[in-house]
């Protein structure tokens, strides 16, 4: 029988990228805020296009387009033994400064003590060296580029999939809820389900 190398190859790749993506999770927000597919730990710009010295930012979960994708896939071991690690760049998330309001940098993994993060139980994450700081969203979201919005663009007429983004920081550790909630983070992978908003739609149309 006569196998066909080039589809020996492609099943190979696809083998491949599906078992690098069960190794693959998102860093979500446990609360909605105002996007239905959630909020993630986002590289910045696009998928395969995205920029590591753009450092990281929130951005709508990818996980509705069939599972977690490479600009928001960190690896899940490596966050147990308390690093971020983007396994399709080798970047990890790093702190910049430690104080209030710290840009959050993806950096090319060296183990250097500004890479040195945990996730804890309670789910904020925090740099070792700095431990009263936690990864926090921003609170204004805008639409996040690509070809459905353009950075700064009026929303389409139909805005329930464009692209949103949010400013990321590592900023003070708050008991706050309104602050709390926006650095109370979870691990997801597996079947995307869409949640209830927990606030409005910044883009909501009027019926």
């Amino acid at each position: 029988m006569k196998i066909n190398i080039l589809v020996i190859t492609t099943l190979l790749a696809i083998f491949q990228v599906s078992a690098a993506n069960a190794d693959m999770v998102e860093i979500k927000l446990v609360d909605t805020q105002d996007e239905t597919r959630g909020w993630c730990v986002d590289l910045f710009a696009h998928l395969a296009g995205a920029m590591p010295i753009g450092g990281f930012q929130g951005h709508d979960c990818f996980l509705y387009m069939g599972g977690v994708q490479i600009d928001q896939g960190f690896d899940e071991a490596s966050i147990a033994e308390g690093e971020f690690v983007l396994p399709h760049w080798d970047v990890c998330m790093t702190l910049q400064e430690p104080k209030h309001h710290s840009y959050v940098a993806a950096e090319p993994c060296n183990g250097e003590i500004a890479q040195q993060i945990t996730m804890h139980d309670d789910g904020t994450i925090t740099p070792d060296m700095a431990p009263d700081l936690c990864l926090t969203i921003g609170t204004i979201s805008i639409p996040g580029g690509g070809r459905l919005a353009a950075v700064g663009a009026r929303p389409p007429a139909d805005n329930s999939t464009i692209p949103l983004i949010r400013r990321m920081t590592f900023d003070d550790c708050s008991v706050d809820a309104a602050i709390a909630v926006l650095q109370t983070w979870t691990l997801r992978k597996g079947e995307y389900t869409p949640e209830e908003l927990t606030m409005p739609h910044r883009f909501q149309l009027a019926d």
